[in-house]
């Protein structure tokens, strides 16, 4: 390299030296946030002004694999040197086991102003979250979850996480609380998450400002949704690697599952009902209609069974929508689609029908049929093309679909295996 090239470099290198230095504080902050914190320390070398600037950043996460004595050198190690407030803290170990060092971090965060706490724990072993969880009375968003059990310990004083907005809990075991006095203790809470969560009785949900909830896999006798404000619910009781899933009769003896779990959402928008727990809204008795209309409901994601019990539940939530837009489903081996029982009225403003599954051409055509004949505003048929694939005589079948007389002038049959809805 000649003189003239260490030069250039020189001075390149002293322009950059200079960005970086004038760079301000604001946009300094916004980069050190988005950085792991291991990278986040890394650039106090850049220059002087960059020396400490990491040691106040609000957003402390930790994703790094590393072993449990690492973990906690690192983790002290940020605390010990970090000056202000910490907003967000993350946690995701592989290693880390000790109860006593969570607790003593849980303590330290409480103290200063944190509002969204995130542990995972990607361990076979169980893993206990202490009681000082709950001093962190300003958080605002809370997630635990666990590869294994994680038991999460509520103290007897426990009178709730006001500012709680967003929680997520997954395969999670509460002590000395339940679920129900948990959620009522958070008054402002808008979405709430639980996977792998097992309730030995009735999950009662009673959460005025609930918007959101997403139920996986989870083991219960029974429903209760007293969510007046939900808009959004996916509820899927058929993950369960760990468990059985068990349902009974409602605790009042009443048995009105239907009525008790989503018959009063009157503001619902999207429904997606997983195949158990459809299973569980059709073994109760079904009323002849539910007490409110679900004006607001536009898209409605079913697994339906062959039976006409299930039939008749889906009629049921069906008849009382009559925005209906999107409606995505499973066409049970039976042909049911032709029957006078079947009325139109959630077809009217129908546009997209997507077909999750099927199990045989007669009703799957019967269906197609059905729904052609019966939407006017209907846009597109999606089915999916590995459904069609799977067949004997698929291009038959196709044929067949292409023949089948349309309401709507617009409507498409769609074979596609990655269509979003």
């Amino acid at each position: 390299m000649d003189g003239r090239q260490r030069q250039k470099r020189r001075a390149d290198f002293e322009l950059n030296s200079d960005f970086i230095s004038t760079m301000p504080a604001e946009i300094i902050e916004n980069i050190l946030v988005r950085l792991p914190i291991k990278e986040a320390v890394r650039t106090s070398i850049l220059s002087s002004k960059w020396k400490s600037l990491w040691a106040s950043i609000s957003d402390l996460v930790f994703t790094e694999k590393i072993s449990e004595s690492e973990l906690i050198r690192s983790v002290d190690n940020v605390l010990r040197l970090h000056q202000g407030s910490i907003l967000k803290f993350e946690l995701h170990s592989y290693e880390l086991t000790c109860e006593e060092t969570i607790n003593r971090w849980l303590l330290f965060l409480s103290k200063n102003g944190l509002k969204d706490l995130g542990l995972s724990f990607n361990i076979f072993k169980d893993c206990k979250v202490p009681s000082s969880l709950f001093s962190c009375n300003k958080l605002e968003q809370l997630e635990i979850s666990g590869f294994s059990a994680c038991t999460i310990s509520a103290p007897q004083c426990f009178q709730g996480l006001n500012l709680l907005r967003n929680l997520t809990l997954g395969n999670c075991h509460l002590v000395g609380i339940t679920m129900e006095k948990f959620i009522s203790g958070c008054p402002l809470l808008e979405s709430l998450t639980l996977f792998e969560f097992v309730e030995h009785g009735c999950l009662a949900i009673r959460a005025r400002n609930l918007t959101h909830l997403d139920l996986l896999g989870i083991t219960c006798t029974d429903l209760l949704l007293e969510t007046p404000k939900l808009t959004h619910a996916s509820i899927h009781f058929d993950h369960m690697p760990h468990g059985v899933l068990k349902f009974g009769s409602a605790s009042d003896g009443s048995n009105r599952k239907l009525l008790r779990s989503i018959g009063a959402l009157s503001n619902i928008e999207e429904l997606d009902i997983g195949s158990k727990f459809f299973r569980y809204l059709a073994s109760g008795p079904i009323p002849e209609k539910l007490p409110v209309t679900f004006y607001h409901l536009k898209k409605i994601s079913i697994y339906l069974d062959g039976s006409g019990k299930g039939v008749d539940t889906a009629l049921c939530i069906f008849r009382k929508a009559p925005n209906l837009n999107t409606l995505c489903l499973t066409v049970p081996r039976q042909s049911i689609w032709e029957e006078q029982r079947i009325t139109s009225i959630f077809l009217e403003r129908l546009e997209v029908v997507v077909i999750l599954d099927f199990e045989e051409t007669v009703s799957m055509l019967g269906f197609a049929k059905f729904i052609l004949s019966a939407a006017p505003q209907l846009e597109k048929l999606v089915i999916d093309e590995r459904d069609i694939n799977n067949l004997d005589d698929g291009m038959g079948f196709r044929m067949k679909l292409a023949s089948l007389p349309r309401l709507s002038s617009k409507a498409v049959i769609v074979f596609d295996r990655s269509f979003s809805y």
